[in-house]
């Protein structure tokens, strides 16, 4: 079994000889998966390819919520085939709707996305299954 390195890199333990901090290939999957969800197209000074073109539209209020699925879809599949060798045969699910965000005097209704990614491990052949959800316009997790 292989290890890899968790992130964030904290250097601190490095600098003291101390082991880093690993993980398992699935949770470094999903930690990329993650990140490549989350980040902004542009906004990684190394590759400004890296991350999901859906966030220029994050606030365009006349993008259907089908229209806004299929943008999802796109940018993930293209970017997963790009960033995330380890996962072959990706699927990319994407839902849009509708969804109250806080509680209590000022519930706000927002569009909360949800997001299943499944695939095969490369190495191993075996399942993979990563899902998220959050809110945009702005971004919020729940």
């Amino acid at each position: 079994m292989q290890d890899y390195l968790k992130l964030p890199l904290r250097f601190s333990g490095f600098f003291e000889k101390k082991k880093m901090p690993v993980c398992t290939i699935r949770d470094s999957i999903a930690r990329n998966l993650h990140l490549l969800i989350t980040t902004a197209t542009d906004e990684n000074k190394l590759d400004d390819r890296y991350g999901s073109r859906f966030w220029e539209n994050d606030y365009d209020i006349h993008l259907s919520n089908d229209g806004r699925r299929e943008l999802i879809i796109d940018s993930l599949q293209q970017q997963i085939t790009l960033y995330e060798k380890r996962l072959i045969n990706a699927v990319v699910e994407v839902n849009v709707k509708q969804a109250t965000l806080g509680a209590g005097q000022n519930p706000q209704l927002r569009r909360r996305i949800e997001i299943r990614i499944s695939g095969n491990i490369a190495r191993s052949n075996e399942p993979f299954q990563f899902q998220t959800g959050f809110f945009i316009g702005p971004m919020a997790f729940d």
